[in-house]
């Protein structure tokens, strides 16, 4: 019940169906491969996805998507461009997308900065964050913003409004396939 509580916290928006997906380092104490497999089995009849991506230094990064959300935000003309340019193979699955996604976070000695449009930051911010190396940045919460600073706010509020909803309704006893629920 413990990783369910930190992935309702770190991955609320995903599982509630607002955010294409959320992405969140664990410590070693959680097999999160074996618990990914539990976890898809009680999810994915919600579109809700849990995968390992890669472990380092004691911690696995487990990615957590919403399929139709993110299939949506794959479809972006220009979303399509920045994968492509950074090497990912056109017409691609959303779930292999996510396959090459984990690679390049895996085996890459570079962090993979396109990751930004897997989590639904708004295209500017990404391209923004890539073209300026991280620096130049208007505001900085949830990403760092190039673009329309009211717009980020407003969901950076959004956003950490849904976590905290979600651990607490955790914390009252609900699962996680309740959580998902509003995401199907």
């Amino acid at each position: 019940m413990e990783l369910e509580k930190l992935i309702a916290y770190h991955c609320g928006p995903a599982l509630s169906g607002i955010k294409p997906a959320n992405i969140f380092s664990c410590s070693g104490k959680f097999c999160l491969y074996t618990a990914a497999v539990h976890l898809n089995k009680r999810c994915n009849p919600f579109g809700v996805y849990f995968l390992p991506v890669c472990r380092s230094n004691g911690a696995t990064l487990l990615f957590v998507y919403n399929k139709n959300l993110l299939e949506s935000v794959l479809q972006d003309k220009t979303v399509k461009q920045i994968l492509h340019s950074a090497g990912y193979t056109p017409g691609s699955s959303v779930q292999d997308l996510v396959f090459q996604l984990s690679d390049r976070l895996a085996y890459n000695a570079e962090f993979p900065h396109e990751i930004g449009v897997f989590l639904g930051y708004p295209v500017e911010d990404v391209l923004g964050f890539i073209n300026n190396h991280g620096v130049n940045y208007k505001i900085c919460g949830c990403w760092k913003v190039y673009g329309d600073e009211q717009r980020a706010a407003d969901l950076f509020r959004q956003y950490m409004e849904c976590r905290k909803k979600c651990l607490l309704r955790m914390t009252r006893g609900e699962s996680l396939e309740k959580l998902c629920e509003r995401a199907a």
